[in-house]
Protein backbone atom coordinates (compact mmCIF):
# COMPACT_ATOMS: atom_id res chain seq x y z
CA UNK A 1 0.00 0.00 0.00
CA UNK A 2 1.56 3.06 -0.61
CA UNK A 3 2.21 5.57 2.09
CA UNK A 4 0.67 9.55 1.97
CA UNK A 5 1.67 12.61 4.28
CA UNK A 6 -1.22 14.66 5.35
CA UNK A 7 -0.55 18.62 4.98
CA UNK A 8 -1.66 21.22 6.50
CA UNK A 9 -1.13 24.54 5.02
CA UNK A 10 -1.36 27.26 7.57
CA UNK A 11 1.26 29.89 6.96
CA UNK A 12 0.54 33.57 5.66
CA UNK A 13 -0.37 36.23 7.78
CA UNK A 14 -4.09 36.39 8.11
CA UNK A 15 -4.86 39.92 7.52
CA UNK A 16 -7.87 40.21 6.11
CA UNK A 17 -9.36 37.85 8.97
CA UNK A 18 -6.91 40.09 11.49
CA UNK A 19 -5.51 37.23 13.76
CA UNK A 20 -4.60 34.07 13.00
CA UNK A 21 -6.87 31.60 11.56
CA UNK A 22 -5.42 28.51 12.64
CA UNK A 23 -6.85 29.54 16.37
CA UNK A 24 -10.42 30.27 15.21
CA UNK A 25 -12.74 27.46 16.67
CA UNK A 26 -14.66 25.32 14.26
CA UNK A 27 -18.37 24.26 15.16
CA UNK A 28 -17.02 21.13 16.88
CA UNK A 29 -15.01 23.28 19.13
CA UNK A 30 -12.13 22.15 17.85
CA UNK A 31 -9.99 25.19 16.42
CA UNK A 32 -9.68 25.43 12.95
CA UNK A 33 -6.10 23.72 12.48
CA UNK A 34 -6.85 20.84 14.96
CA UNK A 35 -10.38 20.03 12.89
CA UNK A 36 -8.02 20.48 9.48
CA UNK A 37 -5.46 17.75 11.09
CA UNK A 38 -8.33 15.65 12.46
CA UNK A 39 -10.00 15.23 9.02
CA UNK A 40 -6.89 13.88 7.68
CA UNK A 41 -6.01 10.99 11.14
CA UNK A 42 -8.18 8.12 9.25
CA UNK A 43 -6.91 9.19 5.83
CA UNK A 44 -2.95 9.68 5.98
CA UNK A 45 0.19 8.20 7.18
CA UNK A 46 1.57 10.69 8.34
CA UNK A 47 -0.30 14.61 9.24
CA UNK A 48 2.58 17.27 9.29
CA UNK A 49 1.83 21.27 9.33
CA UNK A 50 3.42 23.35 6.38
CA UNK A 51 4.49 27.09 6.63
CA UNK A 52 3.81 27.50 10.55
CA UNK A 53 5.61 28.97 13.39
CA UNK A 54 3.74 26.66 16.26
CA UNK A 55 3.23 23.40 16.26
CA UNK A 56 0.79 20.66 17.96
CA UNK A 57 2.74 18.57 20.28
CA UNK A 58 2.77 14.94 17.90
CA UNK A 59 3.13 16.96 14.75
CA UNK A 60 6.36 17.63 12.02
CA UNK A 61 5.63 21.61 11.89
CA UNK A 62 7.92 22.79 8.73
CA UNK A 63 8.12 26.32 8.67
CA UNK A 64 8.21 28.57 5.15
CA UNK A 65 12.12 28.29 3.82
CA UNK A 66 10.41 32.01 2.15
CA UNK A 67 7.78 33.12 4.56
CA UNK A 68 4.96 34.78 2.86
CA UNK A 69 5.72 33.98 -0.78
CA UNK A 70 3.06 31.91 -1.19
CA UNK A 71 1.62 27.76 -0.23
CA UNK A 72 3.80 27.17 -3.63
CA UNK A 73 6.57 26.83 -0.69
CA UNK A 74 4.66 24.81 1.78
CA UNK A 75 3.95 22.40 -0.57
CA UNK A 76 7.57 21.92 -2.05
CA UNK A 77 8.60 21.61 1.77
CA UNK A 78 5.97 19.05 2.24
CA UNK A 79 7.63 17.00 -0.73
CA UNK A 80 10.84 16.97 0.18
CA UNK A 81 9.89 16.36 4.03
CA UNK A 82 7.45 13.40 2.20
CA UNK A 83 11.11 12.37 0.38
CA UNK A 84 12.97 11.87 3.24
CA UNK A 85 14.81 8.68 3.29
CA UNK A 86 13.55 5.93 5.35
CA UNK A 87 15.06 2.54 5.68
CA UNK A 88 16.97 3.26 2.12
CA UNK A 89 13.16 3.97 0.80
CA UNK A 90 10.88 7.32 0.52
CA UNK A 91 8.86 7.80 3.49
CA UNK A 92 5.96 8.47 1.57
CA UNK A 93 4.89 8.54 -2.29
CA UNK A 94 2.82 11.57 -2.23
CA UNK A 95 1.54 14.53 -0.51
CA UNK A 96 -2.35 15.25 0.54
CA UNK A 97 -2.41 18.75 1.02
CA UNK A 98 -5.47 20.61 2.67
CA UNK A 99 -5.82 24.43 3.69
CA UNK A 100 -6.40 25.49 7.03
CA UNK A 101 -9.17 27.69 6.44
CA UNK A 102 -11.68 25.37 4.57
CA UNK A 103 -13.50 24.03 7.43
CA UNK A 104 -16.19 22.69 5.55
CA UNK A 105 -13.73 20.15 3.90
CA UNK A 106 -14.92 16.42 5.19
CA UNK A 107 -12.59 13.32 5.73
CA UNK A 108 -15.26 12.10 3.20
CA UNK A 109 -14.29 14.86 0.45
CA UNK A 110 -10.61 14.04 0.83
CA UNK A 111 -11.25 10.62 0.79
CA UNK A 112 -12.45 10.75 -2.80
CA UNK A 113 -9.08 12.40 -4.00
CA UNK A 114 -7.68 9.10 -2.52
CA UNK A 115 -9.32 6.75 -4.06
CA UNK A 116 -8.71 8.57 -7.79
CA UNK A 117 -4.97 8.76 -6.58
CA UNK A 118 -4.78 5.00 -5.15
CA UNK A 119 -5.60 4.04 -9.04
CA UNK A 120 -4.25 6.78 -11.43
CA UNK A 121 -0.71 7.44 -9.09
CA UNK A 122 -1.06 10.97 -9.91
CA UNK A 123 -1.53 14.54 -9.70
CA UNK A 124 -5.34 14.92 -8.41
CA UNK A 125 -7.13 18.00 -7.36
CA UNK A 126 -10.40 19.19 -6.08
CA UNK A 127 -12.47 21.49 -8.55
CA UNK A 128 -15.75 22.86 -7.33
CA UNK A 129 -18.79 25.04 -8.24
CA UNK A 130 -19.99 25.14 -11.69
CA UNK A 131 -17.56 26.95 -13.36
CA UNK A 132 -15.06 23.94 -12.13
CA UNK A 133 -13.29 26.53 -10.08
CA UNK A 134 -9.61 24.63 -9.49
CA UNK A 135 -8.95 24.12 -5.50
CA UNK A 136 -4.74 23.75 -6.14
CA UNK A 137 -4.78 23.74 -2.03
CA UNK A 138 -7.09 20.51 -1.84
CA UNK A 139 -5.24 17.75 -4.04
CA UNK A 140 -2.57 14.62 -3.63
CA UNK A 141 0.81 15.92 -5.58
CA UNK A 142 2.96 12.79 -6.14
CA UNK A 143 6.92 13.21 -5.49
CA UNK A 144 7.66 12.81 -9.04
CA UNK A 145 6.26 16.45 -9.56
CA UNK A 146 8.62 17.23 -6.83
CA UNK A 147 11.38 19.00 -9.37
CA UNK A 148 8.63 20.23 -12.32
CA UNK A 149 7.27 22.57 -8.86
CA UNK A 150 10.30 23.64 -8.13
CA UNK A 151 11.72 24.79 -11.53
CA UNK A 152 8.35 26.46 -11.75
CA UNK A 153 8.60 28.06 -8.21
CA UNK A 154 12.00 29.88 -9.05
CA UNK A 155 10.37 32.46 -11.52
CA UNK A 156 6.42 32.06 -10.46
CA UNK A 157 4.96 31.40 -6.68
CA UNK A 158 1.53 30.86 -8.23
CA UNK A 159 0.55 26.92 -7.23
CA UNK A 160 -2.81 27.80 -9.80
CA UNK A 161 -0.70 28.67 -12.70
CA UNK A 162 1.72 25.42 -12.75
CA UNK A 163 -1.34 23.38 -11.89
CA UNK A 164 -3.08 24.42 -14.98
CA UNK A 165 -0.30 23.53 -17.43
CA UNK A 166 -0.15 19.91 -15.64
CA UNK A 167 -2.34 16.53 -16.98
CA UNK A 168 -4.22 16.04 -13.55
CA UNK A 169 -6.89 13.79 -12.02
CA UNK A 170 -9.92 16.78 -11.18
CA UNK A 171 -12.47 15.55 -8.00
CA UNK A 172 -15.84 17.27 -8.34
CA UNK A 173 -16.26 18.66 -4.41
CA UNK A 174 -19.08 20.57 -3.06
CA UNK A 175 -18.54 24.62 -3.32
CA UNK A 176 -19.77 24.80 0.40
CA UNK A 177 -16.95 22.44 1.34
CA UNK A 178 -14.07 24.51 -0.77
CA UNK A 179 -14.81 27.85 0.76
CA UNK A 180 -11.83 29.45 2.12
CA UNK A 181 -12.41 31.44 5.38
CA UNK A 182 -10.50 34.42 4.98
CA UNK A 183 -12.71 37.79 6.66
CA UNK A 184 -14.63 37.96 10.20
CA UNK A 185 -18.00 37.98 8.17
CA UNK A 186 -17.11 34.84 6.26
CA UNK A 187 -17.87 33.08 9.64
CA UNK A 188 -21.74 33.58 9.67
Amino acid sequence: MQSILGVVLCGGNSTRMGRDKSTIHHKNGLTFIEHAVERLRPICNEICLAGTSHSLADLVALPDPMPNQGPIFGVLQALDYAANQKGGKTKHQACLITPVDMPHLTTDDLGRLMLSWQIENDLTYAISGPKRKRQPLVGIYPLHLREALSVHAKTDSSLNRWIEKQDANQIALDEAHCQNINRPEDLT
